[in-house]
């Protein structure tokens, strides 16, 4: 999944604007830590941008 795809799905789901800062918060967070620990921060990114996604 991209993020432009996982974008279109966050904000078909979530409708709050102050839920849709957290997930962005969140994605920047994640995408941090997966850089500081070798990762795909494409991947942990996402992660964080839909971990909110079932509210």
């Amino acid at each position: 999944m991209t993020r432009e795809e996982a974008m279109e799905l966050l904000k078909q789901h979530i409708k709050n604007e102050r839920m849709l800062g957290h997930s962005y918060a969140t994605e920047a967070v994640m995408r941090a830590l997966a850089r500081k620990l070798g990762h795909s921060d494409e991947k942990w990114g996402i992660a964080g941008l839909l971990h909110d996604l079932d509210l």
